[in-house]
């Protein structure tokens, strides 16, 4: 471990070692409480997870100190957005955070020690790629960072036909769906919830069910259709998840596409 990419800038480049790395196996918890007037103690509806602080220890290298402490403001910036941090040591996951609070100096290094905070509102951690099909020849060779899995991409011709999904991180996972091709009247459950789409498809059409939590969308070639279906979205629990698919005259691909979230 001694370096460190923030949104594709390998802090080594600009003369700027990692030499500290502070992850907490899991973020800090929060109790959902209420207090009821006449009796003791408090009502509790669980506790959730408030964002997971990510410190990063860098230590200035070479002659030009003002530049590169100028190029390591340029890097995280807040203004930037929520950076993708990635580590030499753990090149297959990635961490979203954004520079919080205030940067340490280290007096005894003649400052050229910092400590940079960050947080990562979202506090799991993500795999690099996500599970979308792709071929060899889409700008990248073998070996060059794609990796291919086989249970994202499935192709549906008959009723009643199966597929499965296996979630291979540790935590809970909201896909996009992507439906291609033609059928009428179509429903797809994985034994606790169905989703259903009303009328028909053509063979050039696209249905996308966007399960993520902040989306919650269905849409038909670009345009809400959420009228077209029943609202619901699923959840892919860690491990495998069987989906039945029926339809009239079914001749689609079904792509599940998401990232694996891990608790560390």
């Amino acid at each position: 471990m001694n370096d460190v990419s923030v949104n594709g800038v390998w802090l080594s480049t600009l003369n700027i070692l990692l030499v500290s790395r502070d992850l907490p196996p899991l973020p800090d918890t929060e109790e959902n409480t209420i207090k009821l007037a006449g009796r003791d103690g408090v009502k509790s509806f669980g506790s959730t997870y408030a964002a997971r602080p990510l410190g990063l220890g860098l230590f200035i290298m070479g002659d030009d100190y003002y530049g590169t402490v100028a190029n390591l403001a340029r890097v995280f910036d807040v203004k930037n957005g929520p950076a993708i941090v990635i580590f030499d040591d753990i090149p297959q996951k990635r961490f979203i955070a954004e520079y919080r609070g205030s940067m340490a100096f280290d007096t005894s290094t003649g400052n050229r020690k910092i400590d940079v905070p960050m947080k990562m509102d979202d506090s799991w951690i993500e795999s690099i790629q996500d599970t979308e099909l792709r071929e060899y020849g889409e700008g990248l060779s073998f070996g060059e960072g794609y990796f291919y899995i086989s249970d994202s991409s499935f192709s549906i011709t008959a009723s009643g036909q199966t597929f499965t999904v296996n979630n291979e991180g540790s935590t809970l996972a909201y896909p996009l769906i992507r439906i291609t091709g033609a059928f009428t009247n179509l429903s797809m459950s994985d034994g606790i919830q169905t989703l259903t789409i009303t009328g028909s498809a053509g063979t050039n059409d696209v249905f996308e069910i966007d399960c993520d939590l902040d989306k919650c969308s269905v849409r038909l070639n670009g345009v809400n259709a959420w009228s077209r279906s029943n609202g619901v979205f699923f959840v892919l629990e860690p491990g495998e998840t069987t989906f039945t698919v029926t339809a009239t005259s079914p001749n689609i691909t079904v792509e599940v596409i998401y990232r694996y979230q891990y608790l560390y």
